[in-house]
């Protein structure tokens, strides 16, 4: 009965524009939003901390992204479970449905990574793909627009904690120490989402920011040490391509929980040392 209630609150009569949009329509925004995969915004922090050097960008201000992006996943895990309210009839997807997982972790990358470079263009950038994304769910029928607005606005309310923990908004030079805090943060909330419900989903978020928090623990000081050189290169280049194998088949759920926290918590641990214990 709550859970009904709170779904016909959140309905304001947008399922029944998005019926009546043209099909090319709605498969176009059904690629577009993939920009917000959880697979394809780790992919983006994580290519640009291994390559942070070969980038023109800080090791210390990529670790800081990646930090944000696993709190923002968390935390999204911790919010679902805890309002346990359904997607829009139809939706054709599993999960809960809110706030919208894909709104707030573009708005925690995308928004995080022009907060941490302050450079107008990338903000400009960052809130196109954020709009295009959340709009995208919407679209599709998979979330009610409330769902996209609380993400996208929790995204933000995340970014301004992580980044007011650790080295504050476009700060010009990035700390292992600061960066440390903000991992620190990411752990704090994936414990919350382990609280809020023990699943794989949840495992795998607190596993993985305890790992990321271990990682730069061991081995931040010698990244921010590090020069770059080609054994970097080659083992940054070596190592991507498992870090997705490893969260393609951990989310996919076919191993028990002790396994999947295992595997999420120490392939982002060696991720974070790895620059480091390489260079």
């Amino acid at each position: 009965m709550r859970a009904g209630s709170m779904t016909a609150d959140r309905d304001l009569g947008e399922m029944a524009v998005v019926e009546t949009l043209p099909a090319t329509l709605v498969d176009l925004f059904g690629l577009l939003t993939r920009l917000g995969d959880p697979v394809t915004l780790l992919l983006v922090v994580v290519t640009g901390y291994l390559l942070a050097d070969y980038l023109g960008v800080s090791s210390t201000r990529m670790a800081t992204a990646l930090a944000l992006a696993l709190g923002g996943f968390a935390a999204t895990l911790a919010l679902k479970h805890a309002f346990a309210l359904p997607r829009p009839p139809g939706a054709g997807t599993d999960g809960y449905g809110f706030p919208s997982g894909h709104a707030l972790g573009a708005t925690v990358v995308y928004g995080g990574l022009a907060a941490l470079f302050d450079d107008r263009r990338l903000s400009a950038a960052a809130a196109g793909l954020v709009v295009v994304v959340a709009t995208s769910r919407v679209v599709i029928g998979v979330h009610y627009l409330a769902d996209v607005v609380v993400g996208v606005a929790v995204g933000l309310g995340y970014v301004a904690a992580g980044l007011g923990v650790g080295p504050g908004r476009s700060p010009e030079r990035v700390t292992a120490a600061e960066t440390g805090r903000t991992f620190a943060l990411a752990v704090a909330v994936g414990l919350v989402a382990l609280a809020a419900a023990v699943v794989t989903d949840t495992v795998v978020a607190a596993a993985a920011t305890a790992g990321g928090w271990i990682g730069w623990r061991v081995a931040g000081d010698r990244v921010v040490a590090a020069a770059g050189s080609t054994r970097r290169l080659v083992a940054s280049f070596a190592l991507l391509p498992g870090v997705v194998v490893v969260a393609l088949f951990v989310l996919d759920g076919g191993v028990t929980l002790p396994v999947a926290g295992g595997l999420a918590g120490g392939t982002v641990a060696l991720l974070l040392a790895i620059p480091g214990l390489s260079g």
